[in-house]
């Protein structure tokens, strides 16, 4: 239920989530999604603290899959970008709180994101969003998270772009 086997034909953009479970590492949370997997059809594309960067659904390895990370039934994904964030994002959670570095794991997030930006193609300034703006009554994210290390998602947004633009020249 986890992973759709399903392609995507085209990233545009891409979508900003923390887990929500403050203390738990990327491999908890993929070893849970690994549990659950038959139970439960949320997911994402990568997981990353700060010390790991873990792809759980293909997305910048191989041909990318869709994940499950933003509901269909929610219309800003169309709005703000003409299609589905399940069909045409990719989605990375970053991992917070508790034992974990929240800067190192803060610094794994926004280059993983830049990585992901430079193997589509995306402009990081104008298509990257929090799971927030896309879904506003129901979920807050990746906003805890990045209030841990004093950014906003505008802070976020530019400090992939500068890494992005460092990594490419």
């Amino acid at each position: 239920n986890r992973r759709s086997g399903l392609r995507t034909d085209k990233i545009v953009f891409m979508v900003a989530h923390d887990t929500g479970n403050p203390g738990s590492t990327a491999k908890q949370n993929v070893d849970y999604y690994e549990r659950s997997r038959d139970e439960i059809s949320a997911s994402a594309h990568i997981f990353v603290d700060d010390k790991s960067i873990i792809e759980c659904i293909p997305f910048v390895t191989g041909n990318p899959e869709k994940a499950w990370h933003v509901l269909y039934n929610v219309d800003n994904d169309n709005r703000l970008f003409g299609c589905n964030a399940n069909d045409a994002a990719g989605g990375i959670e970053l991992c917070y709180g508790g034992n974990i570095n929240n800067v190192e794991a803060y610094k794994r997030y926004v280059w993983i994101m830049a990585y992901a930006c430079h193997v589509y193609n995306i402009d990081p300034l104008t298509h990257i969003t929090g799971h927030y703006v896309l879904d506003p009554k129901r979920k807050t994210d990746p906003q805890n998270s990045l209030k841990l290390v004093g950014k906003t998602l505008a802070d976020f947004v530019r400090d992939v772009a500068k890494e992005l633009k460092e990594c490419t020249v």
